[in-house]
């Protein structure tokens, strides 16, 4: 049997947040209640935080400088829907609470707060609400899912095979969602090696990828161009 280190069985939590010393705050308390504690400072950072480790509990800012905590949490629900939220706010209008509960947070805050406060709802959630084991490697994709472990796309008549490349190039840019990324950096990140120019390999493959997951490949949802500067995967937006 495989042993689980003290870290493992920590509970994880992901604090995102702008005030950096609220931030720094917030992660010593968690830290001291034996929490393993992770903070943002920049909502950009999500989609891939979220994949490279396992988390429990979001406490998450409804105002930040990108974009906002509730567009953040609608995206959670749809590509993590096991993660549960808690919204943070400076705001005390009883409507900006019914929108973030409405959207799908498991609680609400107002700030400021003691630390005790925040501390009691987490406890709270871990003794009512069973917490899933493993991060999810399926996140969806609109109407089709990506199974980022087995190199597929799953749709409802079937599934489609991926190569190793294609799948790499996919999970880079669904982990930098909204965030241009240069043929030189996709070359550098899924085969670790620098981009020739000459070298079309790249567009090549993103157009096999459009084939696969776009619904109109001439008139993509997903993976769009930036001429001259590269690709950048969209999020739909949550309707």
């Amino acid at each position: 049997m495989q042993r689980i280190t003290p870290s493992e069985s920590k509970k994880r939590i992901l604090i995102v947040e702008d005030d950096v010393i609220l931030l720094d705050f917030l992660e010593m308390h968690l830290s001291i209640n034996n929490y393993d504690a992770t903070c943002l400072s920049e909502d950009q950072s999500i989609p891939q935080t979220l994949e490279k480790k396992r988390f429990d509990i979001v406490v998450l800012d409804v105002m930040l400088p990108g974009k906002s905590g509730l567009y953040w949490l609608q995206w959670m629900k749809q590509y993590h829907p096991n993660i549960i939220v808690i919204m943070m706010s400076a705001r005390s209008d009883k409507d900006d609470r019914l929108k973030g509960l409405e959207c799908g947070a498991h609680d609400y805050i107002i700030k400021p707060f003691k630390e005790e406060e925040l501390l009691i709802r987490i406890a709270n959630i871990f003794k009512s609400v069973p917490y899933f084991k493993r991060r999810p490697t399926v996140v969806n994709l609109g109407d089709i899912k990506f199974d980022m472990d087995k190199n597929r796309i799953l749709r409802e008549d079937g599934e489609i095979r991926l190569t190793v490349l294609e799948s790499g190039i996919l999970k880079l840019l669904y982990l930098n969602a909204g965030i241009t990324l240069s043929r030189d950096e996709i070359s550098e990140q899924v085969r670790g090696a620098e981009h020739n120019p000459l070298d079309r390999s790249i567009d090549i493959h993103i157009n096999k990828l459009r084939k696969k997951i776009e619904i109109d490949p001439s008139d993509p949802l997903f993976i769009l161009t930036r001429r001259g500067k590269g690709y950048i995967f969209k999020i739909p937006e949550s309707s």
